[in-house]
């Protein structure tokens, strides 16, 4: 009885010794602790970089981010093409149109209106794309788009409020 390759079954608890062909094994009842793919590919608290709480990382909200921030930043060179245009347009209309046409000053004041509000959406809606893009990896862009689209329409709101405030006093 006292042979020295007698096999017992393991005590509860106990891990079986580890052999050259099978690594150790972590307690029965615990997780096992997350093998990285490379080194340095885990956070912390021992989850997947950007997991939280032993969830997956999505890498959904990062491409959206991004996606965002192109938008954003197309948005933004369009919205000051269309500003530009609408400059040069607005001169064209006062000087050449209220001469040959004889177009009163409602028009040319409804013509403004009509562009500028054109324009004041247009850099809103860069200024709101700039805003979610800024989460993403082109902070760069976003922030081009922002202040792009923010500048729009602090320019836009004091012409319109010029307009309304009273020359004469």
């Amino acid at each position: 009885m006292s042979d020295p390759q007698q096999q017992f079954p393991p005590a509860p608890g106990a891990q079986p010794p580890a052999t050259a062909s099978t690594p150790p094994q972590p307690p029965y009842g615990s997780t096992p602790a997350y093998q990285p793919a490379y080194p340095g590919a885990t956070a912390q608290n021992g989850h997947p970089a950007g997991a939280q709480n032993g969830l997956p990382a999505t890498a959904g909200a990062g491409r959206s981010a991004d996606g965002s921030a192109r938008v954003a930043l197309v948005l933004a060179i369009v919205s000051v093409a269309l500003g530009v245009l609408y400059t040069l347009l607005f001169r064209f209309a006062i000087i050449r149109l209220s001469y040959d046409f004889h177009l009163g000053a409602g028009v040319i004041g409804t013509y403004s209106l009509v562009g500028q509000t054109l324009l004041f959406l247009a850099y809103a809606v860069t200024l709101i794309f700039g805003i979610l893009g800024a989460r993403g990896s082109r902070s760069v862009q976003a922030g081009i788009a922002i202040g792009v689209g923010g500048a729009g329409i602090i320019g836009i709101a004091f012409a319109l409020l010029s307009n309304v405030i009273p020359t004469s006093f």
